[in-house]
């Protein structure tokens, strides 16, 4: 896999390319998974694989759904999509995600 960067949050030996769409629907790691279990009302209206036992997507998914998604009529949403990217920009490392910022909120960091 040259040129792509490996998920560093799934589990196991498989390599996944880490981008927006691995990392919104497909990654396995069980904080992201926990996280769309909590929000799963977001998911289900738009993907029928998700479930609660199955917090993850194991087929591709054409870009019209994921546009559907994210265009969502839902304020949910952006707090879901908040905490989603405060365990990628943290990493494994949670500590860099708990500082305080204001992007939930609708404001930008200063």
């Amino acid at each position: 896999m040259v040129g792509f960067r490996v998920c560093d949050q799934c589990p196991g030996e498989d390599e996944h390319v880490q981008n927006e769409v691995h990392a919104l629907l497909f990654c396995q790691d069980h904080r992201v998974c926990e996280l769309r279990k909590h929000f799963s009302f977001l998911f289900t209206p738009f993907f029928e694989d998700f479930s609660a036992t199955q917090p993850f997507l194991l087929q591709q998914v054409n870009n019209q759904l994921v546009h559907d998604f994210l265009s969502q009529q839902n304020n949910r949403l952006f707090l879901f999509l908040s905490e989603h990217m405060d365990l990628f920009v943290a990493g494994r490392d949670q500590s860099a995600a708990d500082q305080p910022n204001n992007l939930a909120e609708g404001h930008p960091q200063l």
